[in-house]
């Protein structure tokens, strides 16, 4: 069951926020799983999601992967800082929600570096966009761990951490293009682009990043991959 905005979002709108006919690292995940998530979401919109599962079910089934990734709408807005923040805070509070429904397995990711990705090219954007997404993440993890400090039900994917390290050495994960480079021909005009809109052929897994703050068929392959990977070490399951 998947949580979100355009970096999970499975097609709501009749695209993938990625370089199609690539999916979603949820789809590569679980191809069957609810997925709720939809683009352009913010924190605030992401209860509405929750709304719409429990308009239907009263409960999370307890053997079901829950994973919320949102906030990255909230970092790009044109808001004070204080904003993000909060943004945090009202992301806890749906992540409350899930576990009061019977949640057991829930699995929240932090947000990866937005400073690296096209959608940013001058040294002061960069500099902004990155302040905002260390401040939502730091009081993401300082809440999770106020909140629900040992709670063995909640699981922290370091989406930071990973796609930090990609960024920091593309070739050792297979990419060619890193940081600020767009697999879209269009670069961050657009959130998406098909196999016409690429660059150049094979762009779609030899970039990072594709339309601005989305990423690429292979970046989407490697989260997925990670999120499998953490799943397991987290409750031992398989997917």
């Amino acid at each position: 069951m998947f949580f979100g905005d355009s970096l999970t979002d499975a097609g709501t709108y009749g695209v993938r926020y990625t370089t199609m006919p690539g999916e979603s690292w949820a789809q590569m995940v679980d191809a069957d799983g609810e997925n709720f998530a939809v683009g352009g979401a913010t924190v605030a919109q992401m209860s509405t999601q929750l709304d719409d599962f429990f308009a239907s079910e009263a409960t999370v089934d307890p053997g079901a992967l829950v994973t919320v990734f949102i906030g990255t709408n909230d970092v790009l807005a044109d808001t004070p800082l204080t904003s993000v923040t909060d943004a945090a805070d009202a992301a806890l509070d749906q992540i409350s929600r899930l576990l009061d429904a019977g949640a057991q397995q829930v699995l929240v990711f932090t947000l990866f570096d937005l400073a690296h990705t096209p959608a940013f090219t001058s040294e002061e954007s960069r500099a902004r966009i990155h302040e905002r997404t260390v401040a939502y993440n730091d009081r993401l993890l300082d809440g999770l761990a106020e909140r629900f400090d040992g709670d063995g039900r909640v699981g922290v994917f370091d989406t930071f951490g990973i796609l930090g390290d990609v960024v920091a050495d593309p070739t050792a994960y297979g990419f060619t293009h890193g940081a600020g480079e767009d697999a879209c021909a269009d670069g961050p005009a657009v959130g998406f682009c098909d196999s016409d809109g690429l660059v150049a052929p094979g762009a779609d897994r030899d970039y990072v990043f594709a339309g601005g703050v989305h990423l690429t068929t292979g970046t989407n392959e490697l989260l997925a991959d990670a999120v499998r990977q953490r799943v397991e070490e987290l409750w031992g399951v398989s997917m």
